[in-house]
């Protein structure tokens, strides 16, 4: 599942995208047609993971599950990874990263986005909200090569780097202001 500033993420980074591509939690859930990246790379072979059977899931997988994973996706399979709202899905990060460290070959692309604050939702649990030094500290044996996080406000409608000093952009008196949503958008590279 992704939103559209997810699938802007995506599609801007789609020269760094090699074939093989797998993407987790590629099943289609509410309709939106902003998460469905296969039509975007028709060229390339392309694999969805998710933990339920469904529209376009083509390998049911739990990636918590180390001897799942490689008997259906194999060790070094895919030169990238899209994972776009999943990590906070999944009640064991660390065992999930290790596991995306596996079917990546050597040099692989990771399109990683994941929430530092977003609303609880679950699909189908909601666990966790994610740092950049988080992420880091997930994904040890990768480099991260951009760093496109950001935060958005439902005021002013714009995009603000998670890095803002002020965090505070002049707002019209007599309004409240709150920043919401805050993602990270990381593309990460396997070392």
């Amino acid at each position: 599942m992704s939103d559209k500033n997810q699938r802007a993420f995506v599609l801007e980074n789609q020269q760094r995208v090699k074939s093989p591509i797998l993407e987790l939690g590629s099943r289609q859930c509410g309709g939106t047609s902003q998460s469905n990246f296969r039509k975007d790379f028709p060229k390339k072979s392309y694999i969805g993971t998710d933990l339920e059977a469904g529209e376009d899931v083509d390998v049911v997988c739990d990636f918590t599950n180390t001897a799942e994973v490689r008997d259906r996706l194999g060790v070094g399979s895919f030169r990238t990874a899209i994972c776009l709202s999943v990590m906070e899905h999944c009640w064991q990060p660390f065992r999930m990263a290790e596991n995306l460290y596996q079917v990546l070959a050597p040099g692989g692309v990771l399109l990683l986005s994941v929430p530092f604050v977003w609303r609880q939702h679950g699909f189908p649990d909601d666990y966790w909200r994610f740092t950049p030094s988080a992420i880091r500290v997930l994904f040890p044996s990768f480099t991260v090569v951009e760093d496109a996080s950001y935060c958005t406000t439902k005021l002013y409608r714009k995009k603000f780097p998670l890095t803002e000093p002020s965090l505070s952009p002049p707002k019209p008196e007599g309004t409240t202001h709150s920043f919401y949503p805050m993602l990270l958008n990381m593309v990460l590279v396997k070392t």
